[in-house]
């Protein structure tokens, strides 16, 4: 009987042509889940109404899902950088010609060219709003398509999506002082709010679009006011009105349906939008203690918050509260932060040459040096580093043991 023979090992040419194997039958199986499942909503939902748009928001989304990269990182064309959001599977990143979507390894899965002059973006999960800014210009898409292109009676000044996927489209208007429009996910309007009193600044729906806030700034008795209105998109009324004096509100988050916390230059607020009185409304509220917001992010029920001067002063607190302001770390570092970033129970914080990583708790972990032509960071499967010609994975460090 003879002895077995030891298995032949495989050449580097040979290993590298199974390896496309198994790769393509990885992409084939991939593929037929998708077609499986797109099957399965085309039967269940029927190819009519909204159900065309939401199809192809889950085929889109499924099929970045499918575009293998060589991963990071990734060579970008050089254009002039504008802004980087995430869209579900999707990387959006949109420069001065451009609109591209990155899959999770870095392949370049779609571009489109907007033709904007001061382009902006906003993202929901399966869905991007481009704009541009003081022009009429609207357009929405998913990773795939543009879906609805939109030309409004007056010039844009902002816009944002819903959890699903409806729209606020703050304007100008020739016979009010702004106005607000609010459209569904097939972009027919339901709501239309016109200021008399005040002009509009931004404006920002609940989860399900039941509640628009609006932010508007008004002159009393000589100086600048800033007003937020909580009104009720199926009737159109104003449910209550919070004024913050001069401090402007910079942006505004909804927690689910019940509750909307307003973050402005001094304080961040948290109210109660089921409240019958406007007395009831302010749940807590968290002072910055003379300090500027610079910014923030909120998530798995974390608020995250870098708190500074806007002169660019190397002086930043990171703070850190829960959804009801709680604080529960805030320290002080020597660097003027521009981006925060929770990502992979990591913040991330970007200075002007420096990402630094922190616990949830807010233990500081490492630094990292980085290029000076460094733009943002964004949480994208960890955190993405936005160069002017390149994105770049921040590597998760781990903590060393005591």
């Amino acid at each position: 009987m003879s002895e077995q023979q030891p298995p032949r090992r495989l050449t580097r040419k040979e290993l590298l042509r199974r390896n496309k194997k198994i790769a393509k039958r990885r992409q084939q199986r991939l593929t037929a889940i998708v077609v499986a499942l797109t099957a399965f909503m085309v039967y269940i939902t029927g190819l009519y109404g909204t159900s065309l748009a939401y199809l192809g928001d889950f085929v889109s989304s499924g099929l970045v899902y499918l575009q293998f990269g060589n991963g990071f990182p990734v060579q970008l064309q050089n254009q002039t950088y504008k802004q980087s959001e995430k869209m579900g599977s999707a990387l959006c990143v949109l420069d001065s010609e451009k609109l591209s979507f990155y899959s999770p390894t870095g392949d370049l899965a779609h571009s489109y060219y907007h033709s904007m002059q001061n382009p902006v973006i906003s993202t929901s999960d399966k869905r991007v709003a481009i704009y541009n800014a003081n022009d009429t210009s609207l357009k929405i898409a998913n990773a795939g398509n543009i879906l609805f292109s939109q030309e409004m009676q007056n010039d844009i000044i902002h816009a944002s999506l819903s959890a699903n996927n409806s729209v606020a489209v703050t304007t100008k208007s020739q016979s009010y002082n702004g106005e607000v429009k609010v459209f569904d996910g097939q972009m027919q309007e339901k709501l239309t709010w016109l200021s008399a009193k005040s002009f509009p600044l931004q404006s920002f729906l609940s989860p399900r679009a039941n509640t628009l806030a609006v932010s508007c700034i008004s002159a009393k008795d000589g100086r600048a006011v800033n007003e937020v209105y909580v009104i009720d998109t199926a009737t159109g009324q104003e449910k209550f009105i919070y004024n913050n004096g001069e401090n402007i509100m910079l942006a505004a988050e909804f927690v689910k349906e019940e509750s909307l916390i307003l973050f402005f230059t001094d304080k961040a607020v948290c109210l109660d939008i089921t409240a019958e009185t406007e007395d009831t409304t302010v749940v807590c509220q968290y002072s910055y203690n003379g300090k500027d917001l610079l910014a923030y992010d909120i998530k798995n029920s974390q608020i995250v918050m870098a708190l500074g001067d806007y002169d660019g002063a190397e002086d930043t607190d990171i703070a850190i509260t829960d959804l009801s302001l709680a604080e529960t770390f805030r320290t002080n570092i020597n660097q003027h932060i521009t981006s925060v970033v929770i990502a992979s129970q990591r913040i991330y914080t970007l200075g002007a040459e420096t990402v630094s990583q922190y616990t949830t708790e807010g233990v500081l972990v490492s630094q990292q040096q980085v290029k000076n032509n460094i733009k943002d960071i964004v949480d994208y499967n960890g955190c993405v580093a936005v160069f002017s010609d390149s994105l770049e994975k921040i590597d998760k460090a781990k903590i060393e043991k005591q």
